[in-house]
């Protein structure tokens, strides 16, 4: 098991390289637009998830608001494999649902009258443990008068075992 203690530390060899690395090879690419408005995300809280139960989550974290909750994305029964998972299929028996707070915000998908959303996998690499892809939801805030934002952005992403 030493033996192998070399190779599980190379990771963070290629973190400390320095200002030298190149951006585009690094797995975390994130964007978030809210009602069409660019907002900076934070790749060092933001966090994808895929549980023993194959729920996949995606956490995607704004960069003003580091501490709190922004964008959750849950798709149950994830089978690990390219394709467009819909928010909305009728007795399809699955959970995919999204939620948003930043600030006093507090908004859901399910608080929508309709809730278009999908996430879209284009890629999924096995041995680098990373999704790509793109997502779009509608959340909406409860109650009468409650404001309605759509969230959309692109990702190349480390999944990490919850």
């Amino acid at each position: 098991m030493n033996r192998f203690l070399p190779l599980l530390l190379l990771p963070l060899l290629g973190a400390a390289a320095g200002p030298g690395r190149q951006e585009s090879t690094s797995a975390r690419l994130l964007t978030l637009r809210i009602n069409g408005q660019t907002v900076a995300t934070d790749t060092t809280s933001s966090r994808f998830f895929l549980s023993d139960t194959r729920t996949l989550r995606l956490n995607i974290i704004r960069r003003d608001d580091p501490d709190g909750e922004g964008l959750t994305i849950l798709i149950d029964r994830f089978p690990i494999q390219a394709g467009t998972y819909s928010f909305q299929e009728i007795l399809s028996g699955r959970n995919r649902d999204a939620s948003y707070r930043f600030g006093n915000t507090a908004a859901y998908s399910k608080s929508c009258p309709d809730n278009p959303g999908s996430v879209t996998i284009t890629a999924v690499n096995g041995e680098k443990h990373w999704l790509a892809g793109s997502y779009r939801c509608t959340v909406c805030e409860s109650g009468r008068g409650g404001k309605r934002f759509t969230m959309e952005g692109t990702f190349r992403y480390p999944v990490e075992k919850e």
